[in-house]
């Protein structure tokens, strides 16, 4: 339940009056299994595996590439900068591989292949830490991890050694880009645990180093920092906390964060995100809050099925999906997502109150 925000059904009946009812953008005959929006386009990629954008103001819809087989969908993610899509799935195989494409309407689809390190734990390897996309920029993210007490750097079975963090970072995703050709990382940004871009920034929670024996998944550090970059790689800011950063997003000039606390509970932080300057804190909020984006229309996130935007310190009931949302983000004052129902997909937009 959510400790600062509200107290049962009534109340939430009440604060979803001030936003307009959701309206469904997309039905699709399958699953959907990942969405984004950016502008005046969504995108998503549907249980046929293949993935679409749509222009919102023409609801014209283009088929921009695919994953590689439909049971892999179920592992995609994507990100938009307005019509052009970058996706990622796990193609598997002998190792555990992430596939990188982008792909936009009247353009091949181009990308890459990510080795991501043995499913039988033999040792280190490249690690996908998501995609990410706005305006002009799509991006995705990698940490190469190494076991470096070891000859040959092999770990051993069952993973009683940790792994150090030798490389990676964050890689601007180029209109055009080379098939197989991985571009470098944007220079001095750390290898990131997961990040977020917005208005030409990237900000970036780094990867932990080293690696608690048996995570093989980019943990974040505890106690921060959250570093902001241009894409030329100068340092705008950092922000230090106690606790866990859960979520990071960037909209304008505003950096939000979903932090864990020492304590356990959460809080969403805001900062400047050209300067570091504090701007405020919510409330506690719920445990189980997650799935943060923010805009300048507000920030969003979700507790289980319920949605909610925080606009000052309290956040504020939205509305309750009929599914688990996904990929759950606010575009101006449009909050989208996709949800599967009886195997069926669609996607919902409400309008936020200013």
């Amino acid at each position: 339940m959510l400790l600062a925000v509200l107290a049962g059904a009534s109340r939430e009946a009440t604060t979803a009056a001030t936003a307009s009812a959701p309206r469904t953008l997309v039905t699709a005959h399958g699953r959907i299994y990942a969405f984004a929006q950016d502008g005046d386009w969504i995108g998503w990629v549907a249980g046929d595996a293949r993935v679409r954008v749509r222009r919102l103001s023409t609801r014209r819809t283009w088929v921009v590439g695919k994953v590689g087989r439909p049971e892999r969908a179920s592992t995609a993610v994507i990100a938009l900068a307005r019509s052009r899509a970058l996706w990622a799935w796990d193609s598997s195989g002998n190792n555990v591989e992430e596939t990188i494409v982008s792909g936009a309407p009247g353009t091949k689809a181009a990308g890459v292949d990510l080795l991501l390190g043995d499913l039988r734990g033999t040792g280190g390897g490249a690690r996908f830490s998501g995609v990410a996309g706005d305006g002009a920029t799509l991006a995705y993210g990698w940490v190469l991890e190494q076991c470096v007490n070891r000859p040959l750097k092999i770990c051993d079975v069952p993973w009683t050694d940790p792994l150090v963090v030798t490389g990676g970072g964050v890689v601007l995703a180029r209109a055009g880009q080379h098939p197989l050709q991985r571009p470098p990382v944007i220079p001095g940004v750390p290898p990131p645990a997961m990040f977020a871009i917005g208005e030409g920034r990237v900000a970036v929670v780094p990867a932990r180093s080293p690696t608690p024996p048996g995570e093989w998944v980019p943990r974040v550090a505890e106690d921060g920092p959250v570093d902001v970059y241009n894409l030329a790689g100068n340092r705008l800011m950092s922000a230090r906390f106690d606790g866990l950063v859960r979520g990071v997003a960037l909209a304008g000039h505003t950096l939000a964060l979903l932090q864990e606390q020492p304590n356990g509970s959460k809080v969403i932080r805001r900062f400047d995100a050209r300067n570091g300057a504090y701007v405020a804190v919510s409330g506690r909020i719920a445990l189980g809050a997650t799935d943060l984006s923010a805009s300048t229309g507000g920030i969003v996130f979700r507790v289980g099925l319920a949605i909610y935007v925080l606009h000052g310190r309290t956040p504020r009931f939205v509305v309750r999906a009929t599914g688990t949302p996904v990929g759950l983000s606010i575009e101006g004052r449009r909050v989208a997502w996709a949800e599967n129902v009886h195997g069926h997909g669609r996607i919902l937009a409400v309008t936020v109150p200013r």
